[in-house]
């Protein structure tokens, strides 16, 4: 592969995370943020803005930092965009897809489930709370024949192509 073929247009043909954002929302509520985790977010927001002098990408763009932002795939085929959406420990009532206009917004809340034990727990790595991703669509997007299916912690969202318009172009004459 030459390194022409790694232009970012040959690589991402568009921008499916434009809008995302826009309407950025809390991970969980202010009211159950344990002392240090809002410190940690406090931390977090100081490197941020010192960061951002120095022209590097947010926290939030850094795989280590973004908590609840779902991994996901896009790919393309020549009928369909598809898209694969990993939330595992989610149950299919608890997801949500929207659309206005060409943004696709995907929400859901994986709720923590408390059990009285008596076991005493040690270490608490999973994660709760509320989630988004919001994609712009592309132009050749048939919106109104998207299909999702829910399967094993997996969301699969099809979305439908416009056929390719074969326009053959058309010969202009010039006057003088």
């Amino acid at each position: 592969m030459a390194l022409k073929d790694l232009s970012p247009s040959r690589l991402a043909p568009w921008n499916w995370f434009r809008h995302e954002q826009d309407e950025a929302m809390p991970m969980v509520d202010k009211e159950d943020v344990h002392p240090m985790l809002r410190l940690q977010q406090d931390m977090d927001r100081l490197f941020e803005r010192s960061l951002r002098r120095f022209g590097a990408p947010a926290l939030d763009d850094w795989p280590s930092f973004s908590q609840l932002k779902p991994s996901l795939d896009i790919s393309e085929r020549e009928g369909n965009y598809l898209i694969s959406l990993e939330i595992p420990g989610v149950k299919k009532e608890d997801i949500s897809l929207t659309l206005e206009g060409n943004r696709l917004t995907i929400r859901g809340e994986k709720k923590y489930e408390h059990e009285e034990k008596t076991d005493k727990l040690h270490r608490v790595e999973r994660s709760y709370g509320h989630f988004q991703r919001l994609l712009t669509l592309p132009n050749d997007a048939r919106a109104d024949d998207i299909k999702a299916e829910f399967k094993d912690g997996v969301l699969k969202v099809s979305v439908p192509r416009q056929p390719r318009s074969e326009s053959k172009g058309k010969q202009i004459d010039i006057n003088q």
